[in-house]
């Protein structure tokens, strides 16, 4: 599996396309913006999109979804909690820039495991926003942690549907989480998860 990582945006949020490289198959993950960036990596690597999976419900994250729906035709899927979140201005926290809704219908995460030869669960982790979650692949030691985790930070919970308490449970699960992997993060540098345990102030 290979990872590659697009920086979009004003909010530099990083959309990653997951692909294998023998059948060329791929999932688009949290195409915030400037989807035209992205359908050209897909172009110019003759891949093929069987999916959007997105960490989250806030506009930064969700941003370039229509427009490659438009293009691809594929399923998007976000945790439960974020569906009616990703339809909402003031929920996606777009009311704050150019308000925006998705035409795209969304499906819910919370019990998928696969798609295609793609193998990965759904890691409900709020406190950032209700729907936060982190895309776990085990077979390749990966995570994409949306923005509940990044290197030496974590997600804000001062945002109005953001939420301290489930924040604290979240820092919890993942302080207790007994293995490693790479942290694709939404904005930011990958890293670990044993690094971040280890040297993340919010985790220490």
């Amino acid at each position: 599996m290979k990872v590659k990582r697009l920086i979009l945006g004003a909010m530099a949020v990083n959309c990653y396309v997951v692909y294998d490289e023998s059948s060329r198959h791929c999932l688009i993950i949290d195409p915030g913006d400037i989807g035209k960036k992205v359908h050209n990596f897909i172009v110019e690597n003759e891949l093929q999109p069987l999916a959007i999976l997105l960490t989250h419900s806030h506009f930064d994250h969700i941003g370039a979804v229509d427009y490659l729906v438009d293009r691809y035709h594929v399923p998007v899927y976000i945790h439960s909690e974020g569906i009616v979140a990703a339809n909402d201005p003031n929920m996606n926290l777009s009311c704050h820039y150019t308000p925006m809704a998705l035409r795209s219908a969304l499906f819910a995460s919370d019990d998928l495991d696969s798609i295609g030869e793609f193998r990965f669960e759904y890691l409900h982790l709020p406190g950032h926003t209700p729907d936060s979650c982190m895309i776990y692949f085990k077979d390749q030691n990966t995570i994409f942690s949306g923005d509940v985790l990044f290197q030496g930070a974590i997600g804000r919970f001062d945002f109005p549907n953001s939420s301290r308490f489930d924040t604290r449970n979240t820092i919890e699960k993942i302080k207790k989480m007994e293995f490693d992997a790479v942290v694709y993060p939404g904005h930011g540098d990958p890293t670990t998860l044993q690094e971040e345990q280890k040297s993340n102030y919010y985790l220490t």
